[in-house]
């Protein structure tokens, strides 16, 4: 189990797990923005900060999968 993380790991960091990595880079970029949103929209709101993470974890932890549903592998 740990091979495969390690080689997966190794893979994406030299570029060559994904086709194209650039689209990987920015989906998870504009996941990882939606959540900072969400947090800041919860605090502007008076939600307390627990709340907000819980909120933007479910939301975007959710999303995940269906944004990376189409990627192709190398």
């Amino acid at each position: 189990m740990w091979d495969m993380v390690w080689s997966s790991t190794g893979l994406f960091l030299r570029g060559k797990l994904f086709k194209d990595t650039r689209l990987v880079l920015m989906l998870l970029a504009a996941n990882i923005i939606l959540a900072a949103v969400i947090i800041i929209a919860g605090h502007f709101i008076g939600l307390p900060y627990l709340v907000n993470c819980l909120i933007a974890g479910v939301l975007c932890g959710g999303l995940q999968p269906i944004l990376f549903a189409k990627l192709k592998y190398a």
